[in-house]
């Protein structure tokens, strides 16, 4: 591994929009380099390899591993990949960056957080929004006290009903979207979850479905309600745009306390572009890129995964714990929507 003047070389395994969002800013940042890019897609490899300069492209993880002296592993892959993926890397020892969710189950999870301790390596989850400026300072009055006990917590997140075909037979959306939310209320309010109830929606007939809906109880008392689904229509404002690809996160966090209350609100930023097609209020919190690179809560996330593992430091924001606790009330929401009762987790 790198010592703290080194280069560290990092590889990174899945090249979808996210994976090259991730590729951008790792070749970006200081100290980094983006030794090796894999994915079973060819073309994403020669893609994403040409724009950054990549010398290591693979097909595969393993190949990847067997063929590169590396420091630290990027793992953006799909959902039901995760947990073997991240096994076979946390098995050479490496430090590990892995996108959320953490795993499929409960019990995924409990083995990779395992195996992370076994080879006493840094392992962060990407839970993205702890690092926007937003939710950090509210954060931060929180924790401070300046509002008080907590009474209650709402988080939304519904996204377009034309991104649906490529999610609704792949992950449930608690674990695809609301995980999100159910990490920022760990985070908020620092408490566990005792309790659940939830309800869901199923209109397209996919496998999973695309509303779900949950009341949880947690062991402050604190009330949190979420609300996820996939029916934005397509003419709502868009902040996720690209060249080819556009659609709509509405995402809001609303806050709650004895002494203050506080909301953000993810469409809100100030900026809006009118134009023939469509009303784009472009992201600029999370990734947004300007002067030819990705900046915000993004670039901050990796930024600070590199800092962890070359100061051999653990993380004071991205809790591993936490991303595990968090695939429990997932579980357990999913567990209640099916059901239809309550679902004690202590």
């Amino acid at each position: 591994m790198a010592d703290s003047g080194g280069v560290l070389r990092i590889g990174l395994a899945g090249l979808g929009r996210f994976g090259a969002l991730h590729a951008s800013v790792l070749a970006d940042l200081p100290g980094v380099e983006l030794a090796a890019v894999c994915d079973p897609d060819p073309s994403r490899v020669a893609e994403v390899g040409d724009r950054h300069k990549v010398a290591g492209r693979y097909g595969a993880l393993e190949q990847m591993l067997d063929g590169e002296h590396l420091d630290a592993v990027f793992l953006v892959t799909p959902e039901d990949l995760h947990a073997a993926q991240a096994k076979q890397v946390l098995a050479r020892k490496l430090p590990l960056f892995l996108e959320k969710p953490m795993a499929t189950s409960h019990t995924e999870g409990e083995e990779i957080l395992a195996a992370a301790q076994a080879a006493g390596v840094h392992l962060q989850i990407g839970f993205v929004v702890r690092f926007d400026l937003q939710h950090a300072l509210l954060r931060s009055e929180i924790a401070n006290g300046d509002f008080g006990p907590l009474i209650s917590l709402r988080v939304k997140r519904n996204c377009s009903r034309a991104w649906f075909p490529t999610y609704g037979n792949r992950a449930h959306t608690m674990y695809e979207t609301s995980i999100h939310d159910i990490d920022l209320l760990l985070w908020l309010i620092g408490q566990p979850c005792e309790s659940v109830y939830a309800l869901e929606r199923n209109v397209s007939s996919m496998r999973y479905p695309d509303g779900c809906w949950a009341l949880l109880r947690f062991a402050d008392e604190t009330v949190a309600m979420i609300e996820t689904s996939w029916f934005v229509p397509s003419g709502a404002p868009a902040n996720v745009v690209t060249p080819d690809w556009h659609g709509t996160i509405d995402a809001v966090l609303e806050v709650v306390g004895v002494e203050r209350t506080a909301s953000i609100s993810l469409l809100e930023t100030g900026l809006a572009i009118w134009r023939p097609d469509l009303t784009a209020q472009p992201e600029t919190n999370l990734w947004p890129e300007a002067f030819g690179s990705i900046g915000g809560a993004l670039r901050q996330e990796d930024r600070h995964f590199v800092e962890c593992v070359r100061n051999g430091t653990r993380s004071t924001i991205a809790s591993a714990e936490d991303a595990l606790a968090g695939l429990r009330i997932a579980e357990a929401i999913v567990q209640s929507a099916e059901e239809r009762r309550e679902i004690r987790l202590r």
